[in-house]
């Protein structure tokens, strides 16, 4: 992997889901919470070989 520039540093972040610096948890609470249920979203991630496991991985956080 490629490092990544500080938060700030105006460095392109995209990182796969729970690598970077936001981890899990923020993606649970997304994906938890109803204010969120209609609202399209899109995710930047940077290894397409694992999408499907990141993708398994929000799909289990739906209560």
């Amino acid at each position: 992997m490629t490092p990544k520039g500080a938060l700030g540093s105006r460095v392109d972040r995209h990182h796969s889901l729970g690598q970077g610096e936001i981890g899990w948890e923020v993606f649970r609470y997304l994906m938890q919470d109803e204010r969120f249920e209609k609202m399209p979203l899109i995710l930047e991630t940077i290894e397409p070989e694992i999408w499907p496991e990141e993708i398994d991985q929000l799909r289990s956080f739906i209560q």
